[in-house]
């Protein structure tokens, strides 16, 4: 499942981040999308296009097409 795909409240382990672009794909890690590390739908935006993510103990937000690049564990 995709981290863009995730249930509002449910809590998932990330499984990997495999950003094409090389630069998002050090922000992701920078904040805290690590393999193993949990995260948590908290709210969409209107229309989807920017999620309310926690990530560990951090609320982070980030754009949906970014969201379809983080795999989490099934």
């Amino acid at each position: 499942m995709l981290l863009s795909q995730l249930p509002k409240g449910t809590v998932a382990e990330i499984h990997s981040v495999a950003h094409p672009q090389e630069d998002m794909q050090r922000q992701l890690l920078a904040l805290g999308f690590d393999p193993g590390e949990t995260v948590q739908l908290m709210t969409k935006a209107p229309f989807g296009h920017s999620l309310q993510i926690k990530v560990g103990s951090t609320l982070v937000a980030i754009h949906s097409d970014d969201a379809n690049h983080i795999h989490l564990c099934d």
